[in-house]
């Protein structure tokens, strides 16, 4: 059985009127040192030439219905009052999230050795009760009510294509 180790690095910011990106936090779930205080050398992850300070948040990846123009997904977090005010500082000013979820070294966390996704989302909505804060994140597309044109599959594009409708991806 192998082992792969998951980082997930959360940048939220803003644009200003001049089209400038102004970061507001930096976060990562997957570095702590707990004898260290939250913005301690020891929770960051170096990623992208910025540091990364620990929260502990679980990112629940892309949902998309058949049509495509239903693109969400969800930050969970444990309820407590740092969670809390980045999340609804976040959902307030209709912050952009962008996600990188890497693979790093089993044996040393700092060294990324592949970046699998990244997804740029809105913050868009908040839910929580006494011991979960959940941000639900939107395309940004879907955020202004543009249409997201539909794919069609051909052989030019991606080659021979199956013959029946029982297709699955794995």
């Amino acid at each position: 059985m192998s082992l792969t180790t998951l980082v997930t690095f959360i940048e939220v910011f803003e644009v200003d009127v001049n089209n400038k990106k102004k970061t507001k936090h930096l976060l990562q779930n997957a570095k702590r040192e707990p004898s260290e205080g939250v913005k301690s050398p020891k929770n960051t992850i170096l990623f992208n030439g910025k540091n990364y300070h620990y929260l502990p948040f679980i990112y629940q990846g892309t949902t998309v219905n058949r049509s495509g123009d239903n693109i969400e997904s969800n930050l969970i977090m444990a309820n407590h009052p740092l969670s809390m005010a980045k999340a609804q500082e976040a959902v307030v000013n209709s912050y952009f999230v962008e996600v990188n979820v890497c693979i790093v070294a089993n044996n040393d966390i700092d060294n990324i050795t592949n970046v699998l996704t990244t997804d740029t989302w809105l913050a868009s909505s908040l839910s929580y009760d006494p011991e979960v804060v959940e941000v639900l994140l939107s395309s940004a597309v879907d955020a202004v009510g543009v249409n997201v044109p539909n794919l069609v599959l051909t052989n030019d594009a991606v080659g021979k294509l199956p013959v029946t409708s029982d297709i699955q991806n794995r």
